[in-house]
C-alpha cells in the first residue's frame, strides 16, 4: 500500500466505490443475455449477429485498453472511474432506447468504452490500498465484485426486462451510475497516483508498453483470463438462448438462475484469493478450472431446469476461483509503476475473451448444439489444467 494512501473510513469509503463501479461495469457484460430472445423477436436477427450484439460491448475494449491503463498511470484513478461512469449511463440510455440493433449496437460500445476506464482505474485503487501480503485476499474481495457482476447482471435484465419492461434495466442501471457518479466526485482522492509523480526521478523509469505487457512471466496468467472470460462469454450467451428453445424457460426465470449462480461467487472470491496467498496462485488457478469443467460436463448432462441451476453455480464458483488466483498473479508480474497499465492488460485479454466466447457460442449453437459448447468449456478447461499442473507455458 502506498505510504500516502488513506486510512480508516476514508479508505473503506474510497474501497467501497471502487468495488462497486467494479460490481456495475462487470454487470454490463451479460445484462442483455435474458433479453436476446426479446431482441431477436424485434429486430429478426440471426445467432451470429446476437453473438456480436453480447460481443459488442467488449469489442472496443480491445483498442482503447492498453492505452486507458497508461492513462491511469499518468493522471490518477479519479478521472477516468468517474468519465466511465458517465459513458457507462450514455450507453445505456441508447440501448433503452434502441429501435435497431445497430442502435443496440453503438449503445453496447459506449458501455463498452466506460467500462473500460471505471473498471481499470477501479481494480488499480484496490491494488494500491491492498494491505502489505494480502494483495490476494483484497483483489478477492473485489473479484468478487467483478463475479457477482458478472454472474448478476443477467439476473438483473432477465428479471427488470421480464417483470417491468424491455428498457427498465438499461434505465436503472443508467440511475445507478449517475448516483455513483455522485459519490465517487466526494470520496475518490484527486491528484495523480505515486507513480506518476515518481517520473523522472532515477530508478523509477518505466519500459516501453510491448516490453512490459509482453513479458514471459505475464504470458500464462494472461492466457487464463482470457479463456475465463472465454467462457464467461460463452456461458452468458448460450444459456439464455439454450433454456429458451429447449424449455420454453420465461426471461425472469433465467435471471433467477443466474442469480443463484451469483450468490456464492461473494464467498468464494476472497477465500479463494487469500488461498493464493497463502498457497501460491497456480494451485488456485487448476482448483478453479476444474470446478469450470465440472460445470460444463453438468450442463451438459444435466437438461432440465434445475439441472441448468445446478451447472450455473458451480461454473461461477469456478470462475470466481481461477480469476482470484489469475489477477494477484498478473499484479505481481508488473511492478508498482505499471499497475495502470497491468489492468489495462487485463482488460484487454478480458475483452477478447469475452468477444471470442459469445461468437464461438453463436456459431455451436448454429451449427451444433447447446450441449456441443458446454462440452468444448469443459474440454478447454481440463487442457488448462494439464498444462498447469506440468509448469508448461501455453505457445504464441
Amino acid at each position: 500500500m502506498p505510504p500516502d494512501a488513506p486510512q480508516g473510513s476514508s479508505r473503506r469509503a474510497i474501497l467501497t466505490v471502487a468495488i462497486a463501479a467494479i460490481a456495475l461495469e462487470t454487470a454490463l457484460l451479460g445484462l442483455i443475455a435474458p433479453l436476446l430472445p426479446e431482441i431477436e423477436e424485434r429486430t429478426g436477427a440471426g445467432d451470429a449477429a446476437l453473438g456480436l450484439a453480447l460481443a459488442a460491448y467488449a469489442i472496443p475494449i480491445l483498442v482503447v485498453s492498453i492505452p486507458t491503463g497508461r492513462l491511469a498511470d499518468r493522471i490518477g484513478r479519479r478521472p477516468l472511474l468517474l468519465g466511465g461512469l458517465v459513458l457507462t449511463g450514455v450507453g445505456s440510455l441508447l440501448i433503452a432506447f434502441s429501435d435497431s440493433l445497430e442502435v443496440l449496437l453503438a449503445g453496447r460500445a459506449v458501455q463498452g468504452l466506460g467500462s473500460t476506464a471505471s473498471w481499470v482505474a477501479a481494480l488499480a485503487l484496490v491494488s494500491d490500498l491492498a494491505r502489505p501480503g494480502r494483495k490476494g485476499e483484497a483483489i478477492g474481495f473485489a473479484l468478487a465484485a467483478n463475479s457477482g457482476g458478472a454472474v448478476a447482471g443477467p439476473a438483473l435484465g432477465g428479471i427488470a426486462g421480464g417483470a417491468i419492461s424491455y428498457e427498465a434495466p438499461f434505465l436503472l442501471v443508467t440511475a445507478i451510475a449517475a448516483g455513483m457518479f455522485t459519490a465517487g466526485y466526494f470520496i475518490l482522492p484527486r491528484g495523480k497516483p505515486q507513480a506518476a509523480a515518481a517520473e523522472g526521478v532515477p530508478g523509477t523509469a518505466r519500459r516501453g508498453v510491448l516490453s512490459a505487457l509482453f513479458k514471459r512471466e505475464a504470458l500464462v496468467p494472461g492466457a487464463v483470463a482470457v479463456a475465463g472470460a472465454a467462457f464467461l462469454g460463452m456461458v452468458d450467451f448460450t444459456v439464455p438462448l439454450d433454456l429458451d428453445r429447449r424449455l420454453g424457460t420465461t426471461e425472469i426465470a433465467i435471471g433467477l438462475l443466474f442469480a443463484a449462480a451469483a450468490s456464492l461467487d461473494a464467498i468464494a472470491s476472497p477465500v479463494a484469493g487469500g488461498a493464493s496467498d497463502r498457497r501460491g496462485r497456480r494451485p488456485v488457478v487448476i482448483v478453479g478450472a476444474l470446478v469450470v469443467a465440472t460445470s460444463g460436463f453438468l450442463l451438459a448432462a444435466l437438461g432440465t431446469l434445475a439441472g441448468a441451476a445446478i451447472g450455473l453455480i458451480v461454473f461461477g464458483v469456478g470462475q470466481s476461483i481461477v480469476f482470484a488466483g489469475a489477477v494477484p498473479w498478473l499484479d505481481e508480474t508488473f511492478g508498482e509503476f505499471d499497475r495502470g497499465l497491468a489492468y489495462g492488460g487485463l482488460n484487454l485479454v478480458y475483452a477478447t475473451g469475452y468477444t471470442i466466447g459469445p461468437l464461438v457460442g453463436g456459431w455451436l449453437l448454429a451449427e451444433a448444439s447447446a450441449d456441443a459448447a458446454y462440452l468444448l468449456m469443459a474440454g478447454v478447461a481440463l487442457a488448462g489444467v494439464a498444462m498447469l499442473a506440468a509448469g508448461r507455458e501455453p505457445r504464441h
